[in-house]
């Protein structure tokens, strides 16, 4: 029976026939044809399918088809060979691989309890993953791990397919932990990549080197560089990736928000900030009414999400005349949702309190006032010396309640709505602003004119 109905999906399929097509099968199999029809119109083994789908749930499915491999979670129509690598190595002994490291794991620097944990899955022969660690790396552990607020741990993640010599180094680091040195290695391994990945062979003498260098027990370290248990080890952090969905290095966990490739300390900084405020992962389209969205959800046949920087240039061009024709072509005749995203590439710049003052005069219904306001004046406060007077000015202007303005400008709620954005487009690979992605994959960036958002527009909406 599990076979004919996989065989005659396409037959059955959203048929409102469909228990008649299942009955026929049945015959078909020469089953008890009663037996058989009294049990499917009975539901009698309902509650054992509603059992499936919640243990399904409970262990993190989200979709078909899924499987679990002594714990270890595969998804979709994989080849034969990704199940393969999966029982090899489960039948050398290796163990289902933990989505977490431990805090006194060495591949774990900062405190326990840290707010945020951020797990880098890496490839030591990965030229991006080593100009991560010479600039991301350095920031974060001193802005963030030093401070307590971060938990910065390190998985190997060797994409073997064009990187041949990472298995290896990734080896060597965990048999340098063994010798509680792995963030010497560590760094060594990517100071010297451009020494080691280009050599004829597998640079394990290199490799050796570097171990000596440190001070490792050369016996031990020797033992271990090639041994099986290493390469288990190494192997536990590829199928704990796989399980996530990772496909590419570096991929950064920021708690359980996923960023793909090399991010500025700026925007890292705004997403550690947003999470150790106790913010969740942020939606790409706000609900419940969020002002940033406007349009008719019901009648749109078109998204666009707009990441700009009220303190930039080409932002403001965007906002005072490319909007404006979107608004009357696109918006306000139902097929257009616009969602504004504000981008804040620092912590303390100009556009950060502008995108905060915008929330604030949300607060009071007057987002959009505020917003008109700030591009048309971008000049004056973006240079001006006294900004928190500027901006209280401004709403003065708007008729807002002074005294609930200014409290507000002041508030972590406010600021962490503001970062909202930057976190959205750091999930789904934003360089810059301004950015605008429309929900059919395309995207426009920095001083794109109303034609250019036009012709993507309309041929998303039919014109």
């Amino acid at each position: 029976m599990h076979d004919e109905l996989f065989n005659t999906q396409e037959e059955w399929s959203g048929s409102a026939a469909a228990g008649d097509t299942f009955k026929a099968l049945a015959g078909d199999l020469g089953l008890d044809q009663p037996q058989f029809d009294a049990c499917l119109d009975g539901g009698k083994y309902s509650e054992k399918v509603r059992a499936d789908f919640a243990q399904g749930n409970s262990v993190g499915v989200s979709g078909t088809p899924a499987f679990r491999i002594n714990g270890i979670g595969l998804s979709g129509a994989q080849p034969f060979a990704a199940f393969q690598k999966q029982i090899e190595y489960l039948l050398a002994g290796g163990i289902a691989p933990t989505l977490e490291v431990a805090a006194d794991s060495y591949r774990s620097m900062g405190e326990a309890d840290a707010p945020v944990v951020i797990t880098e899955f890496s490839d030591y022969q990965c030229p991006a993953c080593a100009q991560v660690e010479e600039t991301l790396i350095p920031e974060i552990i001193e802005r963030y791990v030093d401070t307590g607020r971060v938990r910065f741990v390190f998985r190997q993640y060797p994409l073997t397919s064009i990187h041949p010599y990472a298995p290896q180094a990734a080896q060597a680091a965990v048999c340098a932990g063994e010798q509680d040195s792995y963030w010497e290695m560590h760094e060594k391994l990517f100071a010297g990549q451009s020494e080691w990945s280009g050599a004829a062979d597998v640079p394990l003498d290199t490799f050796r080197g570097y171990a000596e260098e440190i001070g490792l027990e050369e016996d031990t370290f020797e033992a271990c560089l090639t041994s099986e248990e290493a390469a288990l080890s190494v192997q536990a952090d590829v199928l704990a990736g796989e399980s996530l969905g990772i496909n590419a290095t570096p991929t950064f966990l920021v708690n359980d928000l996923a960023l793909r490739g090399g991010q500025s300390i700026g925007v890292m900084g705004q997403v550690i900030e947003y999470l150790a405020a106790g913010e969740q992962t942020p939606e790409i389209v706000p609900t419940d009414g969020n002002w940033r969205v406007v349009g008719d959800v019901q009648t749109a046949r078109a998204a666009m999400l707009a990441f700009v920087d009220y303190a930039e240039p080409e932002s403001a061009e965007h906002a005072l005349n490319v909007l404006p024709g979107l608004r009357e072509q696109y918006i306000e005749t139902g097929k257009l949702i616009y969602v504004l995203h504000p981008w804040l590439d620092s912590a303390d710049g100009p556009g950060v309190e502008a995108a905060i003052a915008a929330e604030c005069a949300a607060a009071q219904d007057r987002a959009w006032e505020m917003h008109d306001l700030l591009f048309e004046n971008q000049a004056e406060w973006t240079v001006s010396g006294a900004l928190e007077d500027t901006l209280e000015g401004y709403a003065t202007s708007l008729d807002l309640d002074g005294d609930q303005f200014a409290e507000c400008m002041t508030s972590t709620a406010a600021l962490t709505r503001a970062q909202g954005g930057t976190v959205v487009g750091a999930m789904i690979g934003v360089p810059m602003a301004p950015t605008y992605v429309f929900n059919n994959g395309q995207s426009l960036a920095g001083d794109s004119a109303l034609e250019d958002f036009q012709a993507v527009l309309d041929s998303m909406v039919g014109q």
